[in-house]
């Protein structure tokens, strides 16, 4: 079976009884492991903390196909639950897996332990996921990154545990760091938690300058000084800013969503003045507003960019974000041109 959107949710939490083996894929290999950490407490609680759980790679099928199927049949020795962890980095044994979901599919009492399969980026073509996803007693879920208001949640909820408030500005800088990682994210909000003393103090408050203190990539180059330079046509700047954020181990897909989101923002001041409104009163009515030291670059941004460009560059980031998650993609080269692309229109038209 395959569980999607709301659904995933409350099976994670509560994983139907006659549930085998669970299924996590996807390109955020820290939300796959995040997810399979908190599923297999949930899906055999009773398991015996030394000898209940039995981890496999792809390379131990390899070596030794039937190892999968001798440890799903296997009784436990000390009583209580049994759970097995298959980690596969490839799908070699692709045929192999997924005989033996149809066959336990079938035959459900066969099974003397629950399964959880981590896997990376599955397509739709993909036999184990295909086999999962036909079965009855499997569940394939996809894990992929979260979108800018779950992170932002994800943000504000962790930092709140601490009694930690942080401001719209740090907020805002802070998203296109984490974005793409959930590991990454979980990690990073723990440091800065950590940083302020994790709220012993009463009224602790994550500005701009503890981000730009602390946040990975924060220091070494900002996304939206890349982002800004893209937009107003300073080609040099623009990569020279680029190439020292991916050194320092910033997210190309994270510098493509804060372009994207840089976009989203001018093309909704652009229609607004399309339909009447002063270029100032536009920008006051984006929400957030644009921030009072970023209005003249904003301004400029929007002289620069038409509505019609603005479109057409939302679309060309679209299509080189489904670029940039295909396996295997040379993402950096993908956002690069990309961002090359921009800022060499907007140099033409300062």
């Amino acid at each position: 079976m395959k569980i999607t959107g709301a659904r995933q949710a409350r099976f994670l939490q509560s994983p139907p009884p006659d549930v085998i083996g669970v299924l996590l894929f996807g390109p955020d290999r820290g939300r796959v492991k995040s997810r399979a950490q908190a599923l297999a407490t949930v899906m055999v609680p009773d398991a015996d903390p030394t000898f209940g759980a039995t981890l496999i790679t792809a390379d131990d099928l390899t070596g030794d196909p039937a190892k999968l199927s001798d440890e799903m049949s296997a009784m436990s020795l000390l009583g209580g639950g049994r759970l097995v962890r298959l980690r596969l980095d490839h799908e070699r044994q692709a045929a192999a897996i997924s005989k033996l979901i149809k066959s336990f599919d079938t035959e459900p009492d066969r099974a003397e332990a629950k399964l959880i399969i981590e896997a990376g980026d599955m397509t739709t073509r993909s036999a184990i996921r295909k086999a999962v996803e036909a079965s009855k007693h499997f569940a394939a879920i996809g894990c992929y990154a979260a979108n800018a208001n779950d992170l932002r949640d994800q943000i504000k909820d962790s930092l709140k545990a601490h009694s930690i408030d942080i401001t719209p500005e740090a907020l805002e800088n802070w998203l296109p760091l984490l974005e793409g990682d959930h590991a990454l994210a979980t990690g990073e909000i723990e440091k800065m938690a950590l940083y302020k003393g994790y709220g012993k103090s009463e009224g602790e408050v994550v500005t701009l300058t503890d981000i730009q203190a602390v946040a990975a990539g924060g220091q070494s180059a900002s996304i939206d000084s890349i982002v800004t330079d893209a937009l107003t046509g300073d080609v040099d700047a623009m990569d020279a800013n680029f190439r020292r954020a991916v050194a320092g181990k910033v997210s190309p897909i994270g510098i493509l969503f804060g372009l994207q989101r840089q976009l989203m923002r001018l093309t909704e001041a652009s229609i607004l003045m399309d339909a009447g409104q002063p270029k100032g009163q536009a920008m006051r009515a984006l929400r957030p507003p644009v921030f009072a030291m970023q209005e003249r670059v904003f301004s400029r941004q929007l002289d620069i960019w038409g509505l019609r460009m603005l479109r057409r560059s939302l679309f060309e980031c679209q299509q080189a974000e489904r670029a940039a998650k295909t396996a295997g993609a040379p993402v950096d080269s993908i956002v690069s041109r990309l961002l090359l692309a921009l800022s060499g229109y907007a140099a033409k038209r300062r």
